[in-house]
């Protein structure tokens, strides 16, 4: 074998070697159809201009609402409350304001702080956040 392809074999596998080291545990998802969230104890919403997300902490689930008519997606995204950021869970709903409510069912760790947040046009438009607790059951 020459130099050149030993180097391109030995590149994807120290890749692989690498993200095997780190704690980051992600999940991104479409969010189903769904009716709205539950209320009262162990449910928490935050919105903001054009979303909606409420996460609930028995079942780890999580719903999303596009509340503007304005062509981008809305998004809830769940995240541990460290700064490192040990898992984080993303449910998206591109189906409009019309869409209604869509539902993803995570697992996220047990017993944690984390963020709940509301994104409207995922990665670039506004947000808002607050503070969930993860169920020990």
């Amino acid at each position: 074998m020459n130099r050149l392809t030993r180097a391109l074999i030995g590149i994807p596998a120290a890749a692989v070697l690498i993200m095997a080291g780190t704690t980051t545990v992600a999940s991104a998802a479409d969010g189903a159809p769904s009716g709205a969230p539950p209320s009262g104890l162990g449910v928490w919403c935050v919105s903001v201009t054009g979303a909606k997300a409420c996460f609930a902490e028995y079942g780890d689930r999580v719903w999303v609402k596009d509340t503007k008519a304005n062509g981008q997606s809305a998004a809830a995204t769940l995240q541990d409350q460290e700064s490192s950021s040990s898992w984080y869970r993303e449910c998206f709903n591109r189906r409009g304001e019309a869409g209604g409510w869509v539902m993803c069912d995570f697992d996220v760790p047990e017993n944690n702080e984390g963020l709940l947040w509301a994104v409207n046009n995922p990665f670039l438009g506004a947000e808002a956040s607050t503070k969930i607790w993860t169920s020990i059951t």
